[in-house]
């Protein structure tokens, strides 16, 4: 990319805005350094990792800090073999370590995983372990070496302790001495040039032997170091001299371990940096609603928005308008025209800039419909060239970077060219074929080119030129102020006339213009700008019409969420009176039930005595039978007749879930089917069409086989319930008693009307785990005829 389009584009403003979201100044630095790339690859490198440095922050999680010192200095002055650098700068190296070792536990976090960018930058850290455990061993926050750091450090330093309380009871003695009250300036020991001394007047010098090794500011008290603590004082000296040899002994081994580290230590501090940079562009992106960008083979800007302009309006309390632009088929020049002020200038560099953002891989201040070109070359000529020192003129110095344009356009790779007011500066008529023909020139290169303009001939040259379109700044004519959003297709009116009037003109002026103007030029402009004001009224109906049909949308979505909460509703109405029916009829057969067996044990010829009742009871369960079959709730979506397949899913009503078929019997009026683990049978008119907004129960199923059959009663009771509903029940516990192991079974059915006991018996029949069974006897069996003994295989 031309250094002079990135000048023009303001392209290193932006880098600096984005590098204010860094934290670090290594990270600011690697934002700063960003250049547009003209490859796929290393465009999408960068794309994967900015966006992986988005859904992190999407996550809500909190990267540790990321502030680390420089340490490049001081593994300079390490490089030497021997070299040896002070505490303070090894616990830099250290601090360095420590944040290097938390950022790299926080990528590896298992919620990172899918964020493969910022993973690899984890196994790219190296926290240097032992380096760093062996500088917290020996190493206080300050950089002074602890006591830990070896034992004869830690005996050294002992023994000078020993010595100094030595000293200060001896000099503390003495100070205290009503002796020497009146030779002493001060009762109080000091230290001077590392030897513990008392204060003494000058005058009295003479009465304390010892040796002078300060004196005070005035010259009137000499600090001096009694004769009977020199010998301690010596020991105390040679003590020191050892430990401070110790010292660098020490200091030279940390040092060299950090030396042999040296290449991970510096790599830890580029990964912190690059981090710091991903994340500062995310931050950038989510404060200025960027998003990725995506390339193809038509340009469109969609919401688009100057960075740079956005953050200063918004500190001003106004808002950037957004730039919708798309470049139609075919089209490699497109030349916006409108009034003066009215955010030409503007739009060009917000397409310029914006492309140079996407090829640097940065997310752009866009919506995500917008498209971009890959460019191998930028040029933009923008704002005034007139150069002093080159002897040239604005309109010549457009020219010469023009040419060289025209030059770097031939050559291989798609080029973007940006040409603000072309034709300006000269004779109108000359500059505007000037303008035409390397608009012309341009297209033939196969470059995309953008370009605004005033001159009528440059946009009638565009108009009949099947490769290049007009673009016009919208115009409030009845505000007489511009709007900043773009009409693709037609070109613009300048409008000079009318801002000079709304900018204070004089009349007279005004109206001498307008008889200098010919005919054609003002009916030009008037069409012109009545094409604008059309183009504005229409664009203000299309709004209006749009956001009554998002309204009608909305408020259609709203009433199908309404009635489809109504339909469920009134679904489960139903299905709980249904029940409570059912319960109802199971409790009235189970009392029919019961009487009718008392009646047989009361007296003889039971059957002779039931007989009529039984009859009455059974044309009773009939009835009722109807009844609730007129009455059950059926699917709202009835199924086709003759539609019912095995394996279809289906919508099971009395259930209130969808289910498969997996059995169709008596010519498709009954059907079996599996919701979840269990099958139920039911009948076709049951039965609708799968629901999609209720999702099958998931189930798990796990087969345990039970150590004792007591874990399972060894009989079950059916009365009072239909015999399909029974035999469902049946089916389970059948499975649940072969799965426990029990060998035999009791079903209590009771007498009734015999249909029961006649709907068991056949299903045992075709049970294959069932070996056998029998009716119970009267007076062996408990419960007698009224239950029926299974045994399993």
């Amino acid at each position: 990319m031309a250094d002079h389009a990135l000048d023009v584009l303001e392209y290193a403003q932006l880098l600096e805005q984005v590098g204010r979201f860094a934290h670090t100044e290594a990270g600011r630095e690697i934002l700063l350094s960003l250049r547009p790339k003209s490859t796929n690859q290393a465009i999408t490198s960068r794309h994967n990792a900015y966006r992986d440095a988005m859904r992190l922050l999407e996550t809500g999680l909190r990267p540790p800090a990321l502030s680390a010192p420089d340490v490049g200095p001081i593994l300079q002055r390490l490089a030497p073999n021997g070299a040896t650098v002070e505490g303070d700068d090894l616990v830099l190296c250290r601090d360095l370590l420590d944040r290097s070792a938390s950022v790299r536990q926080f990528l590896m976090r298992e919620e990172l995983a899918a964020l493969p960018c910022l993973v690899e930058l984890g196994h790219r850290i190296d926290p240097c372990e032992q380096v760093a455990a062996e500088l917290h061993r020996c190493l206080d926050e300050d950089g002074v070496l602890l006591d830990a750091a070896s034992a004869e450090l830690r005996t050294l330093r002992v023994e000078g302790r020993r010595l100094e309380n030595q000293i200060q009871r001896r000099l503390d003695q003495m100070s205290r001495d009503p002796m020497l009250k009146d030779i002493l300036q001060e009762s109080f020991v000091t230290v001077r040039n590392g030897r513990f001394v008392v204060p003494v007047r000058r005058s009295e010098k003479s009465e304390i032997a010892g040796v002078i090794h300060d004196h005070s500011n005035s010259g009137q008290t000499l600090f001096v170091e009694p004769t009977e603590t020199l010998p301690l004082g010596n020991e105390l000296a040679d003590a020191r001299l050892k430990e401070r040899d110790e010292c660098r002994r020490i200091l030279g081994l940390l040092s060299a371990g950090v030396r042999e580290r040296g290449g991970a230590v510096a790599d830890n501090r580029t990964v912190l940096a690059e981090f710091d940079a991903l994340l500062a562009v995310a931050t950038w992106a989510t404060e200025f609603r960027c998003v990725l960008p995506t390339f193809g083979s038509d340009f469109r800007l969609v919401g688009a928005r100057h960075p740079l302009l956005e953050y200063q309006l918004k500190n001003t309390g106004q808002s950037v308008v957004p730039l919708d632009l798309a470049v139609p088929q075919d089209t490699s020049a497109m030349v916006i025209t409108g009034s003066n002020t009215g955010g030409k200038t503007v739009a060009l560099k917000t397409i310029g800039l914006l492309s140079l953002i996407a090829h640097t891989g940065l997310p752009v201040p866009a919506a995500p419909q917008s498209c971009f070109v890959r460019f191998r070359r930028v040029f933009a000529d923008i704002g005034d060239e007139q150069s002093l020192a080159a002897s040239l003129s604005t309109f010549s110095a457009h020219m010469a970077h023009i040419t060289g344009i025209l030059n770097d356009a031939q050559r291989p790779g798609r080029t973007l060219v940006l040409l603000d007011e072309l034709g300006a500066g000269t004779d109108p008529l000359e500059g505007g074929a000037l303008a035409c023909s390397i608009l012309s020139q341009l297209t033939q290169h196969g470059a995309l080119t953008f370009a605004t303009t005033h001159l009528g001939v440059i946009k009638t040259f565009v108009h009949e030129h099947k490769r290049m379109s007009n673009a016009a700044m919208r115009f409030n004519m009845s505000t007489l102020r511009p709007e900043y959003s773009l009409d693709i297709g037609r070109p613009g009116a300048s409008h000079a006339l009318t801002i000079a009037e709304r900018l204070g003109v004089p009349h007279e002026v005004l109206e001498t213009a307008r008889k200098l103007m010919s005919t054609d030029q003002l009916r030009l402009e008037g069409m012109l700008a009545e094409m604008e004001e059309d183009q504005r009224r229409l664009s203000s109906k299309e709004r209006e019409v749009q956001a009554t049909v998002e309204e009608i949308t909305r408020d259609k979505a709203e009433l199908h969420l309404e009635m489809r909460e109504l339909r469920r509703e009134r679904r489960r109405l139903l299905h709980e009176a249904y029940q409570q029916a059912e319960g109802i009829v199971r409790n009235t057969r189970h009392q029919m039930d019961s009487l009718l067996g008392e009646l047989r044990r009361q007296g003889p010829g039971p059957d002779t005595a039931a007989g009529p009742a039984r009859q009455k009871i059974t044309v009773r369960e009939e009835k009722i039978d109807r009844a609730l079959e007129q009455t059950a709730p059926r699917p709202e979506a009835p199924l086709p007749p003759g539609s019912l397949a095995v394996g279809q899913t289906v919508w099971v009503e009395k259930l209130n879930s969808n289910g498969r078929v997996v059995e169709i019997s008596d010519r498709g009026a009954k059907v079996t089917v599996e919701v979840g683990a269990m099958r139920f049978s039911m009948r076709s008119k049951e039965l609708g069409k799968a629901t999609e907004d209720i999702p099958e129960p998931e189930t798990q199923v796990k087969v345990t086989r039970p150590r004792a059959s007591a874990q399972l009663s060894q009989e079950i009771s059916l009365i009072g319930l239909r015999v399909d509903e029974a035999l469902q029940r049946l089916d389970l516990y059948v499975d649940r008693a072969a799965l426990a192991g029990l060998p035999q079974l009791r079903v209590v059915h009771g007498f009734g009307t015999g249909r029961l006991r006649r709907g068991v018996h056949e299903w045992l029949r075709d049970c294959p785990v069932v070996k056998g069974f029998r009716l119970g006897k009267q007076g062996e069996d408990p419960g007698g005829a009224g239950a029926t003994l299974v045994t399993l295989r």
